[in-house]
């Protein structure tokens, strides 16, 4: 992740870079900071390709029921699950 992404992710929070990730990743939770709101930060944030490097396919895809209540973007939100409906399989390379 650039250094101009994650000011995009979390410019209203105080929040290192390191933490992001590993929130983003799974691996730490702090307070309400869980992966399913770092995935809807990306989603709702990035563009689509930049999001898609930061959040595989296959996280999305099983994370998704939690994370798309969570996304205030409607178009944001029908784009992605346009994109789980049409590929239920990974696209990625």
């Amino acid at each position: 992740m650039t250094k101009d992404e994650y000011k995009q992710l979390v410019w209203d929070y105080d929040l290192s870079p390191d933490d992001f990730t590993k929130i983003l990743s799974g691996k730490k939770e702090i307070g309400t900071f869980n992966q399913d709101w770092a995935i809807s930060r990306v989603l709702e944030n990035l563009n689509y390709y930049d999001a898609m490097v930061l959040v595989p396919y296959d996280v999305l895809r099983n994370r998704w029921s939690y994370v798309k209540g969570k996304l205030f973007n409607k178009a944001i939100k029908n784009g992605y699950e346009f994109l789980l409906q049409r590929y239920p399989v990974s696209i990625a390379g």
